[in-house]
């Protein structure tokens, strides 16, 4: 009968010790899937600074064509607000307050091209502020926004709005639009919109988590080695 506990309890013990050393594998892996993260989004803000580092370049037919290698470059454009197609992007909030960024379709030679204007109130009176005629304005080239799970999709049917998919626009506003988008650059002349001022906060929390995940394996080694030590002895 003894000798049957004795198995008994050797056999929970060498299962804890194999589904805890599965377990400490598996926290490894996602700290150093998280530092390898760490690398690639170092690597990406970087990029993104350099670019806005560089001086401004004016929009052509071959920086167009090109237009993949200049993402996060500050661009000149000369053209008009097709003020009367704009959309709004809910919800936004600056300084507290709660608004939305008005984006306009922007009519140059090369083609259409959307701008996000920036931040507006709520109550904020688009069709007076809006600019009309030739303007030039200066911004940073955008691609396709990326968006998570939680964030609602676009409603181009009830002009509902949640973040900038250009196909979507262009199916709503039934117009090509060129491949790429701008956020422009802050005007300090104007209250609102408030535009870009060409900060980078992309948060980059990968060490973070990764050290979480190194220290619970580390912890759950520590807590094992006492465990194993104590049951075996």
């Amino acid at each position: 009968m003894k000798k049957t506990t004795k198995l008994m309890s050797n056999k929970k013990l060498f299962l804890s010790l194999i589904y805890s050393s599965i377990a400490i594998i598996i926290l490894v892996s996602l700290g150093t899937w998280q530092l390898e993260r760490l690398r690639w989004k170092t690597n990406i803000l970087s990029s993104m600074k350099l670019s806005l580092s560089m001086p401004p370049i004016k929009i052509s037919s071959e920086i167009i064509e090109n237009i993949n290698k200049y993402s996060y470059r500050r661009i000149a454009l000369t053209g008009n607000y097709l003020n009367d197609n704009y959309l709004t992007i809910y919800s936004k909030v600056l300084n507290k307050k709660v608004g939305k960024h008005l984006v306009v379709p922007f009519k140059t030679q090369y083609g259409t091209i959307l701008v996000n204007r920036g931040f507006i109130p709520k109550d904020f009176n688009i069709i007076n502020e809006n600019k009309s005629g030739l303007v030039k304005i200066n911004g940073i080239v955008k691609f396709q926004q990326k968006i998570n799970y939680f964030t609602p999709k676009n409603n181009i049917y009830k002009n509902e709005w949640y973040y900038i998919n250009i196909n979507d626009v262009s199916d709503y506003l039934s117009a090509p639009l060129l491949n790429f988008y701008i956020v422009e650059e802050n005007n300090i002349e104007e209250k609102y919109p408030v535009g870009s001022q060409y900060n980078i906060n992309i948060p980059n929390d990968h060490l973070q988590y990764a050290i979480t995940w190194f220290s619970l394996a580390l912890a759950l080694s520590i807590f094992m080695n006492i465990f194993w030590r104590k049951n075996v002895s």
